[in-house]
């Protein structure tokens, strides 16, 4: 399983830089000099879990007793023009799981986290405020290899965790704020949706209540440094 997570991970690398040297390569102009087309920033922040995801109702097999949690991204642009570009992101998202509201439903059980990671891209449309702000609406599609939660009963594992890819969707805004000719400070805010199908497997290998679809919605509100190129 490890092997196979880091040879995902190596894809996911990959298929970033060669977003990356795509991007480079449109941005040389016909005389051969690079314009300020492209951008890539690094950002990270809080991440709001909403809906069945943030849900506690133990009654609800949708609830996911997900708490705010955190996101890490690496986003890449190309602007075609000053009003319409691509945009492309690899990300991770961790949650740690709503402790105290699940002993108070079963005593004993305790469960560890939600966890999932991505690359996504998509079409983008943006405006110049002014000289030193700029911002980007955009829409994005994906994949995400998701991870449900390790459940234990009196500190013996009960049910496995489990990881399965699934599509992902994302709309946001970001804004640019220029500090110098290249480098700018990012804010992010988007909301990120996906429904992944786990097995729920006991420790003993034995499929305990067949598949399970858990319905991910976040928002996920993000600032870090980026550079322009």
């Amino acid at each position: 399983m490890i092997i196979i997570k880091l040879y995902v991970m190596k894809k996911l690398l990959l298929m970033t830089m060669v977003l990356l040297f795509s991007g480079v390569v449109m941005a040389q102009g016909s005389k051969g000099k690079m314009t300020s087309k492209s951008f890539l920033a690094l950002h990270g922040g809080p991440s709001l879990t909403t809906g069945f995801f943030a849900s506690t109702n133990f009654d609800n097999t949708l609830s996911g007793f997900a708490n705010t949690g955190f996101n890490i991204n690496l986003t890449y642009g190309y602007h075609f023009t000053k009003l319409a570009g691509i945009t492309g992101s690899v990300f991770y998202n961790r949650y740690n799981l709503d402790k105290d509201a699940i002993e108070h439903f079963q005593t004993g059980v305790n469960a560890d986290h939600w966890q999932f990671y991505g690359i996504s891209a998509g079409p983008m449309l943006s405006h110049e405020f002014s000289r030193k702000v700029a911002g980007d609406l955009f829409v994005k599609g994906g994949v995400a290899s998701a991870n449900s939660p390790k459940i234990t009963y009196e500190d013996l594992l009960s049910v496995s965790p489990d990881w399965r890819w699934t599509g992902m969707f994302q709309v946001g805004l970001d804004l640019r704020f220029n500090i110098t000719g290249n480098i700018f400070i990012h804010t992010n805010g988007d909301y990120t949706y996906m429904q992944p199908e786990f097995k729920l497997v006991s420790s003993e290998g034995i499929l305990t209540a067949g598949r399970h679809h858990q319905t991910i919605s976040v928002v996920n509100l993000t600032g870090g440094i980026g550079i322009k190129f």
